[in-house]
């Protein structure tokens, strides 16, 4: 099945025609539909139901006249109204292309009748119009239409532990198609109590009289246990109510900057110890500028100096090698004038001869200046191997008071941009104010599990009683034939649709615990406790694991996480219906966390199904979210409401547009 159109005329706080074209395209499977509350995105949702289903959408009704519901459906100051809904479905190979609408209007009485059209590439079809109950059931049975159009609501319910069990019996039922097993059982217990009643004999005369008072007690406990019901689901909206409003109203904060004013101490401690940490090097800094750091800027004049030291030590060398070599030639100039007996002349000629050739050796020029000793070893020192040190602390120093300098004005932005308390005190106290009356609706919704589960109970108890004397009655006219066959063939039957209902639990449990777990571990992507669930084939009780297989304890679990649980059990069961139908969510994600936001919308929304519709609020799919489930959308629309007009419009484009 593949959603084409749904078109609402005069229905709600839609005036007129007002169209949702839904996107068919594999590759872009989402229509994301967003609305400010009360906008008309519950009507759109509800509409699909209605338009299948009519009278038998039990839910919608909640309760109502389905004549009465479809008079007060009707736009205000208009007459009629109507519901189209376009899809086509594979038929023998082919596609057939279907429009269902249901229309009606408004009457004097309060109450409305709607007219049911139907037709197949565009040919009217009265046969299925009058068959339209049992052929939609074969498209969309109503049982698993609730696995795969739904709202926030439902998974609300799926995650609370007191009334997970039930609602995952329900759906699981309405998926193998228990439930009619169920209207079964339960209406062979009527037939059962209509016999005894009807039958006549001197035996069963105070039975019936106590069958009677049985059923009186029944219908009193029934009551309690709808009043119960009542409070239990008033109790239950509150608290929803209040988890959205919570969720809203943190958005608020963490707009007005309410994480940084929870950081501002934290904030104001680090940029104290950046600014220390920065002196600190600083400090460093400075000593190292003190010391020889500043000679590595001239290695030409650490060379010159070196250069200089060493010109003067050879030049050192060079003197006191002369003065030696002087001494020794006067020396021989003795010993020659001695011992040859040289005259004055001849002498004289000889020491001119060894001053000339001491005069033609070459001596180093002396330097230009002379450095000290501690110069030329600093210099000598700076260049062989202090320098690539020094320079090296300079710049990891350089370096380090940058980050510092830089981390210090980081955090003044910050600071900054937190509020004040003034300026974010009345958004703190609005979410104190919910969190202590969400704190008041869960203790309220405890208190009303436990009366409901009380009155249930009781009506259970009652119902036994009642049930145990039709059969004492029938018992005690066992001498009637079709009294003892009544009795016996109830039993039996009842028998058997237990032994079948076990049966068939068994043998598809395994399938669906195992679809259950694979959307659990593709929605968690193990970033959390559960790493899966065992279900109970006898109460059908959910059991979450962890990851040694081990049972968990529910309360370890945050909202979001049993929320992502819950959403897991849904896919899990629409992917075990064995059809190919869309998936409809309304507010899908209002009461979740950031984390648990981005799981669903990277790893369920593109993959729920083939074809997906989202109705968003203005505070859930945006940003971010919105950035990353744009790849997946093909078509996008905005609900606009005209205070004015009290009307509500269909317009191309979303909220970020």
């Amino acid at each position: 099945m593949r959603l084409h159109s749904l078109t609402l005329n005069n229905v709600g706080v839609y005036r007129g025609a007002q169209t949702v074209t839904f996107s068919t395209l594999t590759t872009q499977p989402i229509t994301l539909i967003g609305g400010k509350n009360g906008t008309g995105k519950t009507s759109l949702l509800d509409s699909i139901l209605l338009v299948l289903y009519g009278n038998r959408a039990r839910r919608i009704l909640n309760g109502m006249a389905y004549g009465q519901y479809l008079h007060g459906l009707v736009h205000h100051g208009e007459r009629t109204a109507s519901v189209s809904l376009e899809f086509d479905r594979a038929e023998d190979g082919q596609i057939v292309h279907y429009v269902v609408e249901r229309s009606w209007r408004r009457t004097s009485r309060g109450r409305s009748n709607d007219r049911l059209l139907v037709t197949t590439n565009g040919e009217s079809r009265s046969d299925l119009t009058g068959a339209w109950p049992e052929f939609v059931e074969g498209i969309m049975p109503m049982a698993v239409a609730e696995l795969a159009i739904f709202d926030g609501e439902k998974i609300e319910a799926l995650a609370d532990p007191a009334s997970s069990t039930e609602v995952l019996r329900t759906s699981m039922f309405g998926l193998l198609g228990l439930d009619l097993v169920d209207r079964l059982r339960s209406d062979l217990q009527h037939y059962r109590r209509r016999a005894a009643k009807a039958h006549d004999s001197e035996a069963s005369s105070d039975l019936r009289l106590r069958l009677g008072d049985a059923e009186v007690a029944l219908a009193d406990v029934t009551e309690q246990r709808d009043a119960a019901a009542q409070v239990l689901d008033a109790a239950q909206s509150l608290r929803s109510d209040l988890q959205s409003q919570l969720q809203q109203a943190t958005d608020r904060l963490a707009r007005a900057g309410g994480g940084l004013h929870a950081e501002r101490e934290a904030l104001n401690r680090r940029l104290v110890e950046s600014g220390v940490a920065g002196d600190t090097v600083e400090r460093e800094l400075l000593e190292l500028a003190a010391s020889d750091l500043p000679l590595t800027l001239v290695p030409s004049l650490l060379k010159a100096v070196t250069a200089a030291r060493d010109q003067h030590d050879a030049a050192t060398l060079a003197g006191e090698l002369r003065s030696r070599m002087e001494s020794r030639d006067e020396h021989i100039a003795k010993r020659l004038e001695t011992q040859l007996g040289l005259d004055r002349a001849e002498a004289t000629a000889v020491r001119h001869l060894f001053k000339a050739d001491l005069d033609g050796t070459e001596s180093p020029p002396p330097p230009t200046f002379i450095p000290t000793h501690d110069a030329a070893e600093t210099s000598q020192s700076l260049l062989r191997n202090r320098m690539r040190g020094l320079q090296a602390d300079a710049r990891r120093l350089v370096d380090a008071l940058a980050e510092h300098h830089a981390e210090s004005e980081r955090l003044e932005r910050t600071l900054a941009a937190a509020p004040t308390n003034d300026a974010i005190a009345s958004v703190v106290q609005d979410v104190a104010t919910i969190e202590a009356e969400l704190r008041v609706a869960e203790r309220s919704v405890e208190s009303a599990l436990l009366s409901f589960g009380d009155a249930n109970r009781r009506v259970e108890q009652e119902q036994r009683a009642v049930d145990n004397l039709a059969h004492e009655i029938l018992d005690a006219g066992a001498a009637d034939a079709n009294a003892a066959r009544i009795a016996r063939e109830v039993t039996a039957a009842d028998e058997v649709l237990t032994e079948f209902a076990d049966h068939m639990i068994r043998k598809h449990l395994g399938r669906i615990t195992d679809a259950i777990n694979s959307s659990l571990r593709d929605l968690l992507r193990k970033d959390g406790l559960v790493y899966g669930v065992s279900i109970d084939p006898s109460d059908l009780s959910v059991t979450l694991l962890d990851e040694c297989d081990q049972p968990l304890d529910a309360k370890r679990l945050s909202a979001g996480e049993r929320q992502i649980m819950a959403t897991a059990v849904l896919w899990g069961l629409s992917q075990c219906t064995g059809m190919t139908l869309p998936t409809v969510i309304d507010s899908p994600v209002g009461r979740l966390d950031r984390s648990h936001r981005t799981n669903l919308v990277d790893h369920y929304f593109p993959e729920a199904a083939r074809q997906v519709v989202l109705l968003s609020t203005d505070e859930e799919i945006v940003g971010e979210h919105l950035t990353r489930l744009l790849p997946h959308i093909g078509a996008q629309y905005r609900l606009d409401f005209d205070e004015t007009e009290g009307s509500t419009s269909v317009t191309e484009g979303y909220f970020d547009d």
